[in-house]
């Protein structure tokens, strides 16, 4: 069995789902004060939850460019990111936000 098929019967570490498939996707985190985007990230991406998860091979590149500090340079493009406030929403979260918020932050 060759490391790409053992990598599909990974489970997803957030439901034990082994239903995935590779993908590029986007990744986007803090570092220090800025917003970074990382676009075409090598990802398993799982089909009964959505869940995007990563082998070690991709961990480490994604390291190797927060160590070098996301040089603006190195950029293939930038984005204008609009910012909300909580603060600014009328109603009070819902019984679902909350639960939501709660398995984001935990």
């Amino acid at each position: 069995m060759d490391d790409d098929t053992q990598a599909l019967s990974a489970p997803c570490p957030e439901c034990q789902s082994t239903d995935t498939r590779h993908a590029q996707v986007r990744s986007a985190f803090w570092h220090d004060d800025r917003l970074v985007v990382i676009e075409d990230v090598p990802a398993l991406v799982c089909n009964a939850c959505g869940e995007q998860f990563y082998d070690d091979a991709t961990v480490r590149l994604i390291d190797r460019m927060r160590q070098n500090g996301f040089p603006s340079e190195n950029a293939v493009r930038e984005l204008r990111v609009p910012v909300f406030s909580c603060s600014t929403v009328a109603s009070p979260l819902t019984e679902a936000d909350e639960i939501m918020l709660s398995k984001l932050f935990a």
